[in-house]
C-alpha cells in the first residue's frame, strides 16, 4: 500500500506540474502597447482561456483475476457513462475532471476437487479523476483556427469507489464465498488517448480509449495473481466549447512616426455616419484605415468582413510576406479617419489603425 501511494504521489506530480508549466506562457496573451522600435503585430487566434463541457458513454472492459485470459473478453464487458469539464490553459495543454458511473462484471471456469466450478462478481463503481490533457495536434503543429481534427493523449488520477459481490458455482450449487460486503475505494489511474473532431467552433464529437489501473486486487473480490485489477473504457464523447478565446500578438511592421499612447479609456466618439463627404486625397498625405494583417494566413476580404463584421468596402493588399485588409476609403482629413478607427476599436476590432500614405503610395507610418 505505501508503493501504491508514493507512485500515485509521483504521477500526479508529473501530470500537473506542465499544466503550470505551459499555463506561463498565457502572459504572451493580452493587450498591446505603443513603442517607438519596429514591431509586428499579427492577431493569432487561439484556444487558451476556453472551457468545454461534455458527457461520454460506452462500453467498459474488466481485466483482472476473473478474467486473465482475454483482454478485452465480452464475458467482462459491461456499460458506463459520465460527464466531464475541461479548461484549456494553451493550445496544447488543459485540464480535466472526469466523473463516471458504470457497471462491473467477470467471471472465470475452474475446476475444484475434480469438478467443474465457476467464479463471477458483478456490482457498480464510481469514478471521480482529474486529467491533464496534451493535444498531440497542437503540440506537433501550431494551432490553427481552421484545424476540425485533434488527437490528445491524457493522465491522471482519482478515487475509484466499487460495490461487487462474487458468486462461487460448484456442481450447480451457488455459494457466496467470504468477501467484504460494503463499499471499497482505491487510487485510480487513467492513461488515455483520443481523437475529436471540431463540427462548429463551439460543438465537438469524438472517442476516447482509457486504461484505468485501479491500486487495489479486492475490485472482484479475488485476491490473486493480479495485484491491481483494471477496468478498460472505450467512449464516444460529445461537448461543448464556451467562454471566451484569448488572442495571442505577436509582432507588426510598423514603425511608429509621432507614436501616442493608446488610451483604455477613450470618450465614446460621435456615431459614424456614413454620408460624410470623403474629401479627395491629397498630393502629398491621405489617411488609410487598417482593419488586420496576417503573416501567416490569406484569408478572402469576403472572410474577413464576415469575421470582424466589417459593413464597409474593404480591399487586400500584399506585399512583404504580409496580407493586409484596408477600408476602400482614402480620408484627406485625419480626424475623420480617426473616428472610423474609434468605430471599429468599439466594434472589438482592436488591431484598426490609421495608416499613412504619400501620393497613393503606403508609407508605413501608425499616425493613430
Amino acid at each position: 500500500m505505501k508503493f501504491s501511494f508514493r507512485c500515485a504521489a509521483l504521477i500526479l506530480v508529473w501530470a500537473v506540474i506542465p499544466v503550470f508549466l505551459f499555463a506561463q506562457s498565457l502572459s504572451s496573451y493580452g493587450s498591446f502597447g505603443i513603442s517607438d522600435k519596429p514591431v509586428k503585430t499579427t492577431l493569432q487566434g487561439s484556444l487558451a482561456g476556453t472551457w468545454e463541457a461534455g458527457v461520454m458513454l460506452g462500453p467498459d472492459f474488466y481485466y483482472g483475476d476473473l478474467n486473465a485470459s482475454k483482454f478485452l473478453s465480452n464475458r467482462s464487458v459491461s456499460a458506463t457513462g459520465g460527464f466531464f469539464l475541461m479548461r484549456q490553459f494553451t493550445n496544447a495543454i488543459g485540464l480535466k475532471g472526469v466523473l463516471l458511473i458504470g457497471g462491473l462484471h467477470g467471471s472465470k471456469d475452474g475446476t475444484e476437487e475434480s469438478l467443474p466450478v465457476n467464479w463471477m462478481f458483478k456490482g457498480v463503481f464510481l469514478d471521480l479523476t482529474i486529467n491533464s490533457v496534451f493535444n498531440l495536434s497542437n503540440i506537433f503543429s501550431p494551432y490553427h483556427e481552421g484545424r476540425r481534427i485533434f488527437v490528445y493523449g491524457s493522465i491522471g488520477l482519482g478515487i475509484n469507489a466499487w460495490n461487487t459481490r462474487l458468486t462461487k458455482t460448484l456442481n450447480g450449487t451457488i455459494t457466496d464465498p467470504p468477501q467484504a460486503n460494503r463499499m471499497q475505494a482505491g487510487l485510480v489511474l487513467p492513461v488515455g488517448l483520443g481523437m475529436q473532431y471540431a463540427i462548429t467552433n463551439k460543438i465537438n464529437a469524438g472517442v476516447e480509449y482509457t486504461l484505468r489501473t485501479i491500486f487495489s486486487d479486492n475490485v472482484d473480490q479475488t485476491v490473486g495473481g493480479f495485484k491491481w485489477d483494471v477496468v478498460n473504457m472505450l467512449a464516444i464523447t460529445a461537448s461543448y466549447r464556451f467562454g471566451v478565446a484569448k488572442k495571442k500578438l505577436t509582432v507588426q511592421e510598423y514603425p511608429y512616426a509621432n507614436p501616442q499612447t493608446y488610451r483604455q479609456n477613450t470618450p465614446e466618439p460621435e456615431p459614424y455616419k456614413p454620408g460624410v463627404e470623403i474629401p479627395s486625397a491629397s498630393e502629398t498625405y491621405d489617411y488609410v484605415v487598417q482593419v488586420c494583417a496576417f503573416s501567416k494566413h490569406d484569408y478572402t476580404v469576403a472572410w474577413v468582413k464576415r469575421h470582424y463584421r466589417v459593413d464597409l468596402p474593404l480591399k487586400k493588399e500584399s506585399n512583404d510576406g504580409l496580407n493586409r485588409y484596408v477600408i476602400g476609403h482614402n480620408y484627406k482629413d485625419l480626424n475623420t479617419a480617426k473616428e472610423l478607427c474609434d468605430r471599429l476599436r468599439k466594434q472589438g476590432i482592436h488591431d484598426a489603425w490609421v495608416i499613412a500614405y504619400k501620393n497613393g503610395v503606403r508609407h508605413h507610418v501608425v499616425v493613430y
